[in-house]
């Protein structure tokens, strides 16, 4: 038995869908549009302000942060100078104490040396004083000796004279006569008095008769003179 199309009925034809659009909606593209128009205009009137030199919006926060840095440096500045001067004042202070130490190092180092020199002095000067003597008097038996026979003795005489000045030499001590004719109390002591009518002649050195003996600046003996006087 055969079917006819009849006899199967109507048949249903299947209606094609259309694709829906992919994409943003219309009403989130016209949004969009609009922001990037916008931002476009916004861009061209900042670059014409820019053009006609306007000052844009941005240009005042630059100058306050250029002032504020410039501020900060000034006083990142006066800090260092200060702290500076402050080093300078101290490491000025440091070097005036140093010399002051070494000012006192020296005063009482000078003071010890000469403390010292006059203690050795003074536990000498009682030999000098005798040894001195002793070349007075050989020096006096000395000029006494006149005749011939006692020239030989003399020159023996005045041979110790000169070891006894070469034993004081060794020892720091030398002979010394005054410089000039005025009489000097200091460094000399008047045996003997000449009177005198002449006024310019007064306290000078009449006969100088023995040599005086120092240490450095030290008199152990004053030189022995005569000294001229007014006579009354």
């Amino acid at each position: 038995m055969s079917l006819s199309p009849d006899d199967l009925g109507p048949v249903e034809t299947e209606v094609p869908v259309e694709p829906s659009p992919s994409g943003p909606a219309p009403e989130r593209q016209e949004a969009l549009f609009e922001e990037i128009a916008d931002e476009l205009a916004e861009r061209e009137a900042l670059l014409a302000a820019t053009e006609e030199g306007e000052p844009i919006a941005s240009a005042p926060s630059i100058a306050d942060f250029a002032l504020e840095t410039r501020a900060a440096l000034e006083s990142m500045s006066e800090a260092l100078n200060q702290r500076l001067a402050g080093l300078q004042a101290q490491f000025d202070r440091e070097v005036r104490a140093e010399a002051t130490r070494e000012r006192i190092v020296d005063r009482l180092h000078a003071e010890l040396q000469e403390y010292k020199q006059d203690l050795l002095l003074r536990v000498q000067r009682p030999i000098f004083i005798d040894l001195i003597q002793l070349h007075d008097d050989i020096g006096k038996m000395a000029r006494a000796l006149g005749d011939e026979r006692g020239a030989a003795f003399r020159g023996t005489l005045e041979s110790i004279q000169v070891a006894i000045e070469d034993v004081l030499y060794r020892q720091g001590v030398e002979p010394f006569r005054g410089e000039g004719d005025a009489f000097d109390p200091r460094r000399q002591r008047a045996l003997t008095t000449v009177a005198t009518d002449r006024e310019d002649l007064a306290k000078t050195i009449a006969e100088r008769l023995r040599p005086g003996f120092q240490a450095g600046d030290k008199v152990i003996r004053p030189e022995l003179v005569s000294v001229y006087t007014l006579a009354r």
